[in-house]
Order: C-alpha cells, then structure tokens, then sequence
C-alpha cells in the first residue's frame, strides 16, 4: 500500500467495472471466444444511446446492437397521403417542403406526419433545447422591444434623421416595426406605446411547446425511408432519408448540439413512423455493464463483450420514462420475434402481490418455458428491511432476481474510500422473502459500475449504483455460459432453468439471511458441463404451501402465526421447458409433442429432504415424478428468541448425487415479535454497530394503534473518538393484497454529527421519526449503519405507539391526523354522530375537526367500444392473436378554471405487474376535441385550465373481447379538489350545535384528553356549511 507521499502505481482499472469477484474476468481470459459471441441480449430498459461509446461493435467485430425498438409507442407518427409537386409538397405543420432530387420513388407516392421535439427527448435534454430556444425568443423580443423604444425616442425628439438612422441600423425595426399612418406625433406615440406594451405581454406569457417536425415517408422500391425536418426549415433537398435500423445500419442526428441520436422503424405497411429515441441514460448504462466492447481499452468491458444486444425501449416519454403495459407486452413479443437468449429487466416496483398479473405470467410461460430465454431482473432498492422486493424480479417465477453486493475492487476504483470495509450487500439492496415466502433474492452481483453512458450526457463513462447493476452484470454471466454451451455442447437443448440451477447451485456464500450467494462464473460452467447429461436439470420446481394464500414458502411474521406449532402440506411439481414446436404441430402425434411427453414419462426424482434448523421437521425421503407430490411440515417456534428474526430452509437432495447440493429449497421465515405492554412502549435496548452492521427487532403493533414514534438516542463521546455515521432507519409493516409502501418509513438519520455538549463535550443525540401502522400487524424496526460508513456506534431504540380510532366503524389516521377512510356522514340528519376510542394509552392535547378537501364524483361512460387491435405490434404470445381494446368515453363537467383533480378506476389503474389487463390509459379533450394530457398505468392529480365539458376517453387493454364486455359500463371516481376546503362544525354535544343559549351539561367532555378505553362522542354539523359548486349534484 502505498504512503502518504508516493502514490500507486496505476490506478485500479480493474474495479470500474467489475469482473473480477463474479469469475466473469478469469473465464473470459480462460475461453476467450465463450465471451458472449453467438448470444443475443435483449434490454428492456429506457432505450439505449446509439452513440455511446463502446456500445458500437462485438469482439468480433458485429454490429452491437441489432435494432433499437420503441415498444410504447410515444415516437410513433401517423401518416397521411399527399401529392408530391415538381419536389415539393406540404408537410403537417403546413410548411412547405422541398424534397431531395437523388430520392428513389418508383412509386411516387408520399406519407407525411408531424412530431413534436419534446416529446422525442428525455427531460435532461429538453430542458437543455428549451433553455436555449427560450433564450433567442427573449433576446429577440428585447430587440424588437429596444427598437420601438428607440424609434419612440426619436418621434419625440421630433428628430426624422435620427429616425431614419435608427431604421436603417436596425434590420429588425425596418421589417417588423409597423405604426399607423398618423399625421401626429402623438397618435405615433401611443401606437408605440402600444406595440411595446404588446411585446411585454407577449413575452410575459411565452410558452414552448417545442420544435413541430416535419417527417416524409416513401418507399425506395425496396424499403420504406424517411426524412425528418430536424431544424424546421423546410429544406430538406439535402436531407438523408433513412431505413429501418435493422437493415440499413441508419442512424440520424436529431439534435446535433446535445449529441442526440434516433433510429427508425415502420409499421402497417409504411402508415406509422416510429422515431426511436432514448428516454434516458439509465439503458445505456445497463447494456455497457452487460456486454459494452472498447477496442481499443478492452479493460473497459462489460461483463460478455461478444454478445448482441436488442434495445427495447419500455420507458415510456410520456410519463416521464416509466414502463407501460403497452411496452412490456411488445417487449416480449419483440423477444421472441429476435429469438433473444438472455433479456435483461433493471426496471420494477412494488406490487400489490407476488406472482401474479398477466405480463408475469406471459414471461414465464411462453418467453422463458416456451421460448428458452434466461430472463434476468433487477430485485429492488428498497431495502433493508425485509419483503421489500420488487416485482418482476423479486417476486416472481421465471425470473432471475438479483440483488447488488459490493466488493473490495469497486471501493478503492469507485467510491474513493481511504479505508475500506468487508465485502457486502448494499445497503439499500431489497431484501426477502416475498410477502408468500418466497427467497425474492436468488443471486448477487456487484451493484455499480463506470461503464458507458449517453453521449448526451457529455459523459463517456459514468459511475451508477443500483440493483439495476447488479440485474445485467448478472445477465452478463448467463450470456458467458450460453455462449460457452452453444459453442461446446453443440444443439444439445439448454432451457433456462438448467442455467439458473447451475448460477443460484454454485453462489458462493456471503451470508445472505436466505442463503442467496455471489455469482461464479466459472463455476456455474463447470456444474453445467458436469451435469449436462442429467435431465433433471432441466427442469425448474413450482412449490406450495397449501394453505390459505397458496404461499411459495412458509412465512410466520405475526404474533398469532408462530404461537404455536404449525402444521404445513407442502406441493412440489416439476415444471418442464416446453417448444413452439410442439405447440404449432397439428397432429396431435407430432413428434416434438411425443419427445416431451417422454420426458415427463420418464421423469422421476428420489429426493431425500432435510431441515436446515430443529424447530422445523420433515419427512426423510420423498417420491416425486411429472405430476409432483406432497409432504407434511412441521414448524415450532415457540421457544424461538421473541423480536429476533429466524430463517431456516427445508432442502431437497437428489439421493444419486447428495455432492451437488440441494435440488430445490423451500424458505421458512420466522419474526417472532415482541408484545407490547400496558405502557404502549417497547425498549429494544443499546444496539451495537460496526461497519455495514444491520440490527433487525419485530414488534407486535397493538390493536387500535395509529401511529408508532421510533425514539433514537445516542451518545456523541464515542463519536468524538470515532467517524460520524449515516444510518437508515426503515420500519414496515405488510398487509395482505398491498403493496408494502402503505405503511413504510425510509429515513436517512447521521448520528454523531451534531448535539455536543458546551465546549466539544459529549451530549446526547435524540432522534424521533414518526410513521403511520396499522394495529394488530408486526412491525419490523430495521436500524443499518450506511456500508461504506466507518466507526463503531451504540444507539438506544425505543418505539412508542398512541391512536384515536372511531369506535363505530373506521380507519387508522394518517400523516397529519386525517381518517383514512371508511367513516360516512349522511346530509340528510342535520347532525351526525361519530365516537371515537383511544384504545392504546391516554391521548393528550386532542382537538378534533373535520375538513372537507375534495369533493368525489362518479361517471359512467356514455359511450363503449370494443375492436381488435393491430396484429403486427400488438398480439399476446400465449394466442398469437391480436389483443383488443376497450375504448370508454366520459363526460366530464368542470364548474370552474384552473380546476384540480383526480380520476380513478380501481379495477384496473395503478397497477402494472400485477394487472390483470394488458394495460390502462386515459387521455382528456377539451370540447374542440382538442387533447390536454394523458396518463398511463398510473393515475396522479392533474389540473384542467378552462371550466366546462371535456371527453375523458379511456382505453383498457386485453386478450379476451369478453372479458372487457364486462366493463362497459364501468364507473370513472372523479375526485375535485375544492377551490375552498370546508370545515364541518364539530361539537362533543348535540345541543351546542344549534345555540350557544343552553348550557351544556357538566358531565360534557370538554376535550384535551381521552383516557385509555374511553368512548367520546363527536357531534357533526352537515347541514350549516353550504354546498360548494364542483359538489352540486
């Protein structure tokens, strides 16, 4: 290591992007032509720059990126015919354009279309034009506005020379300064007056709605080519006119100052023109960690340098790079369309449940089962505390899911940390089991990289940190070993679930809670090469806990779950890879349909089955041929430590090869919570830390509970003497069939950075963060010192829980005091009565009130259609014929302008994974049919600026016309934000509602403070407040 005066010898180029921990490095060096050659990745993922560096040609020398596709549809142009004369025509915009002489068009025929700039770039760049665009037109106005200022001065000076002279110094005075032929001076004057006060208005209220390009459409006789207007010009006599990507090689500037590039594709025979952009950088730096190649600093590589890439854009620009439905399901049509070997998903979010939707499905039926890819996703950054993986990666079937881990090399080439700690999972990687017990994290890779990024970005690397890097780091090591398998087994069948056997098999251990380890390449190819003949191999293992949930695992999280022993039937089922082959033979003898049928003929498995813990039994050996089997299990946690976490496994062996470990492992998660007592307080004691030390405590919320206060306290001596550290301090709770940010708190908390005492002494550091639970339901406290934070810390934790809840019906309280729902006042009883209860401690300080905020609307749709969609993008691969769509129109009445509000359909919004339709989208237009603003998947609260009826057209997306008959009449929720919120009238006694002349009776609570149990009543005036116009019926 070297001293403070002499530095090192070269820097640690090995640890920009990381190889060397996974094995991928040494294998490469070891089989240099297994680097991915022969594999084809797709990356689904916001699309990738078409000039990054390194993302230009294989290790062989082939193009990189086979076609870059924009499945969500935000760059599509629609065309229209139109004559073409003497090389001119007029383009969308209505500007005339004048055509290129060398184009070839046999046919003569011309499409044309328009595309706003803005809706083609990422925010960063649009921002950037914007900037710019906004710049001239202030310039140009100051100009204009110092002219007519200029000629103003000269009129009342009386002065025509120096008027003449100002026109004639002034090219813009000359063409756009036009005043009203007046004999006066002073009608001169105020015309002048009047130009400016203009040129002040119209500069005051600039808006820019970007760039309107002009795009031309033929076909050369062999292809169809376009031409896009990218300065707006008009002129496009010495434009290019591109193909399609995928045959021509054709890339196009868009936008030659910010280094912003675009392909081509054409659809419905040359009627739809995609423009196919990035909608950010996160792509392209996903697919330099997976298979970049730098010719000329191969140190530089991704982890599988030979492999091809497939660029499908699924971040949407029209909702700020998102993924829709619409994107996801041409995605996986795309995958199998380009026959892609390993695809790559760094994209995902919390789900409602695991397992389920019809996208999920779709990719573990027919793009992995059926298809053969090894499909890889990213697990989440939502941890640490446990269940808060992500979907699709860490929670479904089918699906790789990756956590992120960082090593020695990343911190000394990455992170410039003067001291090190041990290797580690990132901080914030997510963490299992899923909420059925599934592991939710099957393998770890390094979590960050310095790999290619978007020219745009004016970065030609760039560090980024995310399990979004670990996802194709991991991805890029499947890609080794197909390459190595396809090259050395020939055409010997390799399904993906033999490749996740042999990557999650040969994980070395990093003492991860569930048993998910490291990747090893090398490894992993020598299990797949020493267990190529063994059929089983093929096969991937579907498990249930037959219980109410049809649980992938066993998960005992709440008090009553592990009060006492539990008995468990526990399905296990071979899943066997199947082909399109077989699926598309008519004869139901086909041979391909006969070959699987004798797989699963001749399938059998004697399995000898172990328990990794004595508190969970099983049975010694199981049976298990195709249609699977069932054992009972036995868990017993009652003598398990209360507040601590217990993980255990019941393993499978294969009793002919017990040496290559288990065949499948059955999760069994136990947090075994603490009770808290009368106090409503619980002391989880002095928690000790070193670095990237994780303290996990579970806590019983009692019924009734609303709100729990996690107190921290810590004294600052010790940081005198060590480093100040960043801490996170993440609290859940997990609710069936809800995504598990409802109750959720992720705080960032420093402790030893401040509160010392007078002089430099010690004093204490408290700490309190405050977050809404639901009673009843345990409570993970979750405290983690920061990874790479260094020093040793002792911190007290304490949790607190208090709540006022209705007595007669009602929910918890959220943030700031408001019910979350479920109490419902009648107008029509002049007063209403609610009684609330504070059944966990006395409550202080109460004062109750009642504000009304938004006023809710039903709709229902005064019109329905159902019709097919277009088959060549648009077809579900478990069909393979056209999906459909439901198109809903609505009626929509705004009382007045700058109307704020929200529109719900909870049968199908908010929701993408777990969907059970193709996708859901709405799109609002004024009375002139004119469009305002879309949303997709999601819906959020938007603003309409002009009062009056507006058409909410809603579309929903699915693969059966007769599901979607059953929603035709299905109601829109509008909520309207009220221009001015109503405050109810409360009272804690009926007569004080209507007159101040009765006394009220002493025995009145008079408020400030409920004690423990006791029932007070609310008094509810509904009928003194007057109805406000957006609620009028």
């Amino acid at each position: 290591m070297a001293n403070k005066t002499t530095p090192r010898q070269e820097f640690p180029t090995h640890g920009l992007m990381p190889r060397g921990e996974t094995q991928a490095a040494e294998f490469v060096r070891k089989y240099p032509q297994y680097d991915g050659r022969g594999v084809v990745a797709a990356v689904l993922d916001t699309g990738i720059d078409p000039g990054a560096k390194g993302l230009q040609v294989t290790s062989e020398g082939k193009r990189k990126v086979v076609d870059y596709i924009d499945c969500t549809g935000s760059g599509d142009v629609e065309l229209s015919d139109v004559c073409a004369e003497e090389l001119t025509l007029k383009g969308a915009s209505g500007r005339t354009l004048r055509l290129n002489a060398e184009w070839k068009n046999p046919t003569g025929e011309w499409r044309v279309g328009a595309k706003r700039l803005s809706r083609l770039l990422p925010g960063e760049v649009w921002m950037s034009v914007s900037a710019e665009r906004s710049q001239r037109f202030r310039k140009n106005a100051q100009q204009l506005t110092d002219a007519v200022l200029a000629k103003k001065g000269a009129v009342q000076d009386k002065d025509q020379g120096k008027l003449s002279e100002v026109s004639k110094v002034s090219e813009i005075s000359a063409k756009s300064i036009k005043t009203k032929d007046s004999d006066t001076s002073k009608n001169l004057t105020e015309e002048l007056d009047a130009q400016v006060d203009v040129l002040k208005t119209l500069n005051g209220a600039y808006a820019d709605l970007g760039p309107l390009l002009d795009c031309v459409v033929f076909h050369d006789g062999e292809q169809w080519r376009a031409a896009i207007d990218v300065d707006e010009s008009g002129d496009l006599s010495a434009a290019a006119a591109l193909g399609a990507y995928k045959h021509t090689s054709d890339v196009g500037e868009l936008c030659k100052r910010q280094l912003f590039y675009y392909t081509l594709n054409f659809y419905d025979e040359g009627r739809t023109l995609s423009i196919v952009t990035c909608a950010g950088s996160h792509s392209t730096h996903v697919a330099g960690i997976l298979a970049a190649h730098h010719p000329e600093e191969p140190q530089n590589d991704g982890v599988a340098p030979g492999a091809q890439l497939l660029s499908l854009m699924i971040g949407d620009h029209r909702v700020g790079s998102m993924e829709t439905g619409v994107g996801l399901t041409r995605a996986v049509n795309a995958i199998v369309e380009y026959g892609a070997d390993v695809a790559n998903m760094s994209y995902g979010e919390p789900s409602s449940s695991p397992n389920v939707g019809q996208w999920v499905q779709t990719v573990a039926q027919e793009v992995v089962r059926r298809h053969g890819c090894v499909f890889v996703s990213s697990a989440g950054n939502e941890g640490p505390a446990l269940s808060s993986t992500g979907s699709p990666g860490g929670t479904s079937d089918g699906f790789i899911g990756v956590g992120a881990h960082v090593g020695y090399d990343q911190m000394l080439a990455e992170y410039a940390m003067y001291e090190t700690v041990g290797d580690t999972v990132f901080t914030w990687s997510s963490r299992g089991p899923t909420p059925d017990g599934d592991r939710g994290v099957d393998v770890y890779a390094p979590g960050s990289a310095i790999t290619s990024f978007p020219a745009y970005c004016k970065e030609r690397l760039c560090l980024r940190n995310g399990t979004s890097m670990s996802s194709p780091n991991l991805c890029g090591v499947a890609a080794l070993l197909v390459s190595a398998w396809k090259q050395e087994m020939g055409g010997a069948s390799l399904s993906p679930y033999r490749v996740k056997n042999a990557i999650v098999s040969t994980a070395k251990p990093i003492g991860e809670l569930h048993g998910a380890g490291m990747v090893q390449t090398d490894s992993a190819w020598q299990f797949l090469k020493r267990y190529a003949a063994r059929a089983a191999e093929q096969v991937s293992w579907r498990t249930h806990v037959d219980d109410s949930r049809r649980a992938r695992g066993i998960y005992l999280r709440n008090a009553e779950e592990s009060a006492h022993a539990r008995f468990f039937n526990v399905s296990v089922v071979p899943v066997f890879p199947t082909s399109e082959k077989a699926r598309l033979e008519h004869d139901s003898d086909g041979e391909n349909g006969r070959l699987e049928s004798q797989t699963q003929f001749d399938f059998e498995q004697r399995l000898l089955l172990v328990a990794t813990e004595s508190w969970v039994s099983v049975p010694d050996a199981l049976y298990v041929a195709s249609q699977g089997n069932k054992f009972a299990a036995r868990v017993d946690a009652t003598k398990l430590q209360a507040g601590r976490l217990h993980t255990a496994s019941i393993d499978a062996y294969d009793s002919t090869d017990v040496d290559r470990g288990p065949v499948f492992s059955i999760p069994v998660t136990v947090t075994k919570p603490l009770h808290v007592d009368a106090s409503a307080c619980v002391d989880l004691g002095t928690l000790q830390f070193r670095p990237t030390e994780i303290v996990r405590r579970f806590v019983a919320v009692p019924p009734g509970a609303t709100r729990a206060h996690i107190v921290l306290r810590a004294s600052n001596a010790a940081a005198l003497e060590s480093s100040p550290a960043l801490f996170y301090l993440h609290c859940m709770q997990l609710e069936p069939a809800t995504r598990f940010r409802k109750f959720f708190m992720r705080e960032r908390v420093s402790i030893g950075h401040k509160s010392y005492g007078a002089g430099g002494g010690s004093a204490e550091q408290k700490e309190t963060k405050t977050m809404d639970v639901i009673g009843g339901a345990t409570l993970e406290v979750c405290l983690a010192q920061f990874w790479n934070q260094l020093g040793a810390h002792d911190i007290d934790v304490r949790v607190e829980f208090n709540g006022i809840v209705p007595a007669n019906g009602g929910g918890a309280l959220a943030e700031g005091g408001p019910l979350r729902a479920g109490i419902t006042v009648h107008g029509s009883n002049a007063v209403a009565r609610l009684d609330f209860i504070a059944p966990v401690r006395p409550e202080y300080d109460v004062s109750p009130s009642i504000v009304l905020t938004k006023a809710r609307k039903t709709l229902r749709p005064h019109e329905a259609v159902i019709s097919p969609l277009g088959a060549e993008r648009d077809t579900h691969l478990a069909t393979g014929s056209a999906l459909y769509k439901l198109e809903l129109d609505y009626r929509l009445e705004t009382t007045r302008e700058e109307t704020q509000l929200c529109l719900h359909m909870p049968a199908v919004d908010t929701q993408i994974y777990e969907n059970w339709a193709d996708n859901f989208a709405l799109a609002i237009f004024d009375a002139n049919k004119r469009y305002l603003i879309s949303q997709i998947s999601y819906t959020s609260p938007l603003l309409i600026k002009q009062c009056g009826e507006s058409l909410v057209r809603v579309q929903i997306r699915h693969r059966s016309a007769k599901d979607l008959e059953a929603l035709k009449d299905i109601p829109l929720l509008v909520d309207v934000v009220l221009k001015s919120s109503i405050r109810l009238t409360t009272k804690f006694d009926m007569a004080s509602i209507f007159t101040s002349t009765v006394s009220s009776s002493a025995a009145v609570y008079r408020g400030g403070f409920i004690a423990k149990g006791s029932r007070i009543p609310l008094f509810i005036d509904t009928i003194g407040a007057a109805v406000p116009s957006e609620a009028a019926p």
